[in-house]
C-alpha cells in the first residue's frame, strides 16, 4: 500500500500526539524527508519518542526506515526534473558507485520475504499456452518489453513488442487466444494502460508487470506480477523488475521442458552456422 494511503487509513486510530505527526507528514512530506525524528517532533510539538512510535505503528522498524519509504513514495510522484533536483540536494554519499548500486540491492533484499512463486508459475503457464503474445512497454519501460520479448521469442512462435502508434489496431485484430502484457512503473504511461484496458475489454487474456497492486494497470490484468523499481535522480532503475522478468523466463523454460532444450539446441546450431557470436579464446 502506498505510504500516504497507509497513513490516512490509520490516522484516526492513532494517539493524539502520533495523529499530529501523521497530519504534519501528510501536509509537509517533502520537508519531513530531510528531518530527524527529534526535529520533526519539535516542529509538531511532541517528543522524539512519539515520532518514533508513529513510525513503528505504521509497521516500520524505526524512523529511518519510515523516511526511506517516504522518500520512495515521493519519488514515485515527482517529475524527472524534480527527482534530479531532489537528488542534487540529498546526494548519494562519498562512494558514488557503491551508493548507486546499494540502493537497488537493499531494496531487492527487503522484498525477498514477500515474494511468492505461485503468480509467476501461473503467468508462465498461460504464456506457453497462448497463440500469440504481445508486449507493450513505453518510454523507459520499452527496454523491459524488448528484453522480455527477445528471450520469449527463443521459445514461443509468435511474440510481438508493440509500438505506441499501432497498438489499437493490433489489439482489435488479435485472435481470441492472444495474450497481452503491459509493463509500466511510476510514472505510468497512459497508452500502456489504454492498450491493456482495450485488450481486457475485448476478452483477451491480459497481464501486468508493474510495481504495485494499486498500479493503474492492475484493474485490467488477469495476471498481476509486481516488484518495485528504484529512482536514482531522473533515472528509473529496473534492476529488480529485470530480476522478475528473468524469473518468468526461467519458469517458461521449465514449463516447456524438453521442448525448451530442443529449441536451444536448434538455436545454438543456427547461431554457429551464421557466425552470430564471436567465440572467446
Amino acid at each position: 500500500m502506498p505510504l500516504r494511503d497507509l497513513i490516512q487509513r490509520k490516522i484516526d486510530r492513532l494517539p493524539r500526539g502520533q495523529r499530529a505527526v501523521a497530519q504534519y507528514v501528510l501536509e509537509h512530506s517533502s520537508e519531513v524527508m530531510n528531518l530527524t525524528a527529534a526535529e520533526l517532533g519539535e516542529l509538531v510539538g511532541v517528543s522524539e519518542a512519539t515520532v518514533i512510535r508513529f513510525a513503528t505503528s505504521l509497521g516500520f522498524p524505526g524512523y529511518p526506515e519510515f523516511k526511506d519509504a517516504l522518500q520512495e513514495s515521493l519519488l514515485d510522484q515527482l517529475k524527472a526534473l524534480e527527482r534530479h533536483r531532489l537528488y542534487q540536494t540529498i546526494g548519494e554519499g562519498d562512494n558514488f558507485l557503491q551508493s548507486v548500486l546499494r540502493q537497488d540491492l537493499q531494496k531487492g533484499m527487503s522484498i525477498l520475504s514477500m515474494l511468492d512463486d505461485a503468480p509467476l508459475e501461473e503467468f508462465a503457464r498461460v504464456l506457453c499456452d497462448s497463440s500469440s503474445i504481445s508486449l507493450i512497454g513505453l518510454r523507459s519501460a520499452k527496454g523491459l518489453a524488448m528484453y522480455f520479448g527477445a528471450y520469449l521469442s527463443w521459445f514461443l512462435p509468435e511474440v510481438h513488442v508493440l509500438e505506441a502508434d499501432m497498438f489499437l489496431e493490433h489489439v482489435i485484430n488479435s485472435r481470441e487466444n492472444s495474450f497481452f502484457i503491459g509493463i509500466s512503473f511510476p510514472r505510468y504511461t497512459k497508452q500502456t494502460v489504454e492498450c491493456l484496458a482495450l485488450a481486457h475489454e475485448l476478452g483477451r487474456k491480459t497481464a501486468a508487470i508493474t510495481n504495485s497492486p494499486l498500479s493503474p494497470l492492475a484493474p485490467h490484468a488477469d495476471f498481476l506480477v509486481y516488484a518495485p523499481c528504484s529512482h536514482i535522480s531522473f533515472i528509473d532503475s529496473f534492476v529488480i523488475p529485470i530480476g522478475l522478468i528473468n524469473a518468468i523466463l526461467l519458469k517458461v523454460a521449465d514449463n516447456l521442458g524438453d521442448l525448451a532444450t530442443k529449441k536451444l539446441q536448434e538455436l545454438e546450431k543456427t547461431w554457429a552456422q551464421s557466425g552470430i557470436y564471436e567465440d572467446s579464446l
